[in-house]
């Protein structure tokens, strides 16, 4: 009896073992089938042509096609595929699949692969050989990119990593202009969930140069660009808080040079629901109608009410030897309802606070700047330090009021904008 169950386990072993195979080819479609139906969307849809699968390998064929009224006819204006189709070669491991993917009768050179294991979890690794491509459109553009590649990982819950590697871009124009970016790198994680990212994202640019055929050398160009982004939902999930990074080594541009620039700009406290439906009426409708905005108004209020802030927690720059820094926060406290009754509430719910700070060897080299900081010290709106020139604002009761406790009211200030 024991050898008869040794025999039958053995037996049961092997049976499994050529079996496998097949359950991780069909384990394998239904995953490739429901990743397929999830990529679709407002500008692309996504669909399976055939799926022939076999006892080690598949053979896959998808199709990819253009959704967007605006990128079709752009597309096709300049003679490139509204529609895409992929071919997938899979293999079948043992706990996981492998595949190969080419585009089809395009002489785009991408291609895919990727390692999706039983659960859905998947590595990719996408590369761009060199590509050479010159639009038809009658307004000649030539586009040079250098072999490229993104890899990275996403998990059935959507979570998303990715490292970018893009050597250099180079766009000509038929009127002789030239764009050339170089050293683009990039990465990030996070999710897209409801419209806008959660997690972290950068980028950064070694070089980016603008030139025309009056001169060989660039007219507009910035080294050292570096891009930071990151967002997150508070535990609670109802608040959402951004950050956004802007560091620039140098720029050089027709009235001069900029160095060591920097911009630190942060939104927080926004109500996520609002937020998200906003956003999505944007994305659908840029230029809204009456009727659109009329939906819209809830969503406005609702932000409003729950209070939010916005911050640029600093700006800096140096040209020269002279420097300029700049602070500044506004807030809208919890509470601030009815605003589309009575827009009037909004000004005296605002708090903030503004420091800026001219160098003094920033306002000798740009006279009119001095002008404007000698009119501003007669009214007491700023003050003159040894190092340069300093104005300190706070923002309470809809008015501005200055270090020296001159009061401005915020309306005053407004009004010609708004005349304008």
């Amino acid at each position: 009896m024991n050898q008869l169950k040794k025999m039958g386990a053995i037996g049961g072993s092997i049976l499994l073992v050529l079996c496998w195979p097949l359950a991780v080819g069909q384990v394998g479609q239904n995953v490739i089938t429901d990743g397929v139906t999830h990529l679709g969307n407002d500008f692309l849809s996504a669909e399976i042509v055939d799926y022939d699968r076999g006892y080690l390998s598949s053979n896959v064929q998808t199709r990819y096609t253009l959704q967007d009224p605006e990128l079709i006819a752009q597309f096709q204006a300049d003679n490139l595929p509204t529609e895409f189709v992929v071919n997938s070669a899979v293999s079948h491991g043992l706990l996981s699949l492998t595949a190969h993917s080419s585009l089809q009768d395009t002489e785009f050179p991408l291609t895919i692969d990727t390692v999706t294991q039983l659960n859905g979890n998947t590595d990719y690794s996408i590369d761009l050989a060199s590509w050479y491509y010159k639009t038809q459109d009658g307004e000649e553009l030539a586009i040079s990119v250098s072999p490229s590649s993104i890899k990275g990982d996403v998990s059935v819950l959507g979570q998303l990593t990715y490292q970018l590697d893009m050597p250099s871009i180079e766009l000509d124009f038929s009127t002789g202009e030239k764009i050339v970016l170089s050293g683009i790198e990039g990465q990030g994680q996070g999710k897209q969930d409801n419209g806008f990212w959660l997690g972290d994202q950068s980028i950064s640019i070694e070089r980016f140069a603008v030139s025309s055929t009056a001169t060989s050398s660039a007219e507009i160009e910035f080294t050292q660009g570096h891009y930071h982004f990151s967002s997150e939902l508070n535990e609670e999930q109802s608040r959402l808080n951004s950050n956004h990074v802007v560091n620039i080594g140098s720029m050089l541009t027709p009235d001069g040079v900029v160095e060591e620039f920097k911009m630190d700009f942060s939104m927080g406290d926004i109500d996520s629901v609002a937020f998200e439906s906003l956003m999505s009426m944007y994305q659908s409708n840029p230029i809204m109608t009456e009727n659109e905005i009329a939906q819209a108004i809830p969503y406005v209020e609702s932000l409003f009410s729950k209070g939010f802030y916005l911050a640029m927690n600093t700006m800096s720059l140096k040209v020269g030897q002279g420097e300029f820094e700049s602070q500044w926060k506004i807030s809208i406290p919890e509470g601030t309802n009815d605003i589309s009754q009575d827009p009037g509430k909004i000004l005296p719910a605002m708090t903030g606070n503004l420091n800026t700070y001219f160098s003094n060897q920033l306002v000798t080299d740009f006279p009119f700047i001095k002008q404007g900081i000698d009119e501003a010290i007669v009214m007491e709106m700023m003050e003159q330090t040894e190092r340069g020139y300093r104005i300190n604002v706070e923002l309470k009761n809809a008015n501005i009021v200055f270090s020296s406790g001159q009061e401005i009211p915020l309306m005053a200030l407004l009004m010609p904008m708004l005349m304008q």
